[in-house]
């Protein structure tokens, strides 16, 4: 169930934005609050605990490894580091036009 609500999240994202870049930015943001609420349900009470592992995946790797298996989770794999990396690249060349 998770993976369909990250998909369909992803869709409707690069509906709005229409660019590739902007896509790409907010794969990354979905990832980086995935793992931001992991780790503060892994640091709080169990109650907090029971339900973000209930509810939140712990990151968009985590989703497609529960998901898939063999040869088609490590081309899934490869794809969300490649993205990732692009996510990186396009944050930093914010950070750097904002610099100067």
């Amino acid at each position: 169930m998770d993976i369909v609500i990250v998909l369909v999240a992803l869709i409707v994202i690069a509906l709005i934005f229409k660019r590739m870049d902007n896509t790409i930015i907010a794969f990354g943001l979905i990832d980086v609050f995935l793992r931001i609420v992991f780790f503060i349900g892994n640091h709080t009470t169990s109650g907090i605990k029971a339900f973000t592992n209930k509810y939140f995946p712990a990151s968009i790797e985590a989703i497609i490894r529960s998901h898939t298996t063999g040869s088609f989770e490590t081309v899934l794999v490869w794809i969300y580091v490649i993205l990732m990396m692009m996510f990186w690249y396009f944050v930093l060349r914010m950070l750097i036009r904002r610099i100067h």
